[in-house]
C-alpha cells in the first residue's frame, strides 16, 4: 500500500522550505482523499495468472486469486490487484472500466466471484 505518511511527516517537520503553507493547504485535502480510497489490506497474498483471452492492444486478461476464506468486495479486490501489479516491474495495469472488470470476473463463475478478479494487464517477458 502506498502511504502519504512519510510525505506528511516531512512537511510537518518543516524539512521542506515553505512547508507551512503546504501543510495548511494540503493536509486537509489529503485527509479527504484518503477517506475516498479503498484501504489495501496488509500482508495479503495476491497471485495472478495470464488467461488465453486477449484484452486488446497487446493486453491479456489475468485472473487474480485471493484467499477463498476471506471474500472481498469488487473495489477491495481491484485495489489489492492494482497494488500487486505496482510491485511487479514486468507488468502494468491496462485501463478497463469497472463494469468490464466485473463482467469478466463474474464470467469466472458465481462460486468464485468474491475470491477472484479478472483484469487486463500487459506483462513483458
Amino acid at each position: 500500500m502506498y502511504s502519504v505518511q512519510p510525505m506528511c511527516d516531512r512537511l510537518c517537520s518543516g524539512a521542506v522550505p515553505g512547508s507551512g503553507l503546504i501543510r495548511k493547504a494540503a493536509l486537509p485535502a489529503l485527509a479527504l482523499l484518503s477517506a475516498c480510497a479503498v484501504p489495501v489490506e496488509p500482508n495479503v497474498t495476491v497471485r495472478h495468472i495470464e488467461s488465453t483471452e486477449s484484452a486488446g492492444n497487446g493486453a491479456r486478461w489475468h485472473l487474480f486469486l485471493f484467499d477463498p476464506s476471506a471474500p472481498r468486495d469488487l473495489d477491495t479486490r481491484i485495489a489489492l490487484a492494482r497494488d500487486s501489479v505496482r510491485g511487479n516491474p514486468t507488468c502494468r495495469w491496462v485501463g478497463a472500466s469497472k463494469d468490464e472488470i466485473a463482467t469478466q470476473t463474474i464470467a469466472q463463475g458465481a462460486r468464485y466471484s468474491d475470491t477472484v478478479l479478472a483484469a487486463p494487464l500487459i506483462c513483458e517477458g
